[in-house]
């Protein structure tokens, strides 16, 4: 089974590594293994990761009401 470090999973995702780690800390992101204190990925995990919602991001709008 290969295995691929934070930055090389993040390059292959197209986010940084620092995003990977919070998406890690998250519960968002599930490394197979930590080898000293390098995450490592699976290509299952990557792809699963790949392919998962992506929300617009940014804050939710308020809703006012308007009274007359």
């Amino acid at each position: 089974m290969e295995l691929f470090t934070t930055i090389e999973a993040a390059q292959q995702l197209g986010i940084g590594d620092g995003h990977l780690r919070n998406m890690i800390a998250d519960g968002k992101a599930f490394p197979v293994k930590q080898i000293g204190g390098t995450w490592m990925f699976d290509a299952a995990e990557i792809e699963r990761l790949r392919n998962r919602p992506i929300s617009k991001g940014g804050r939710p709008k308020k809703i006012v009401e308007v009274t007359d």
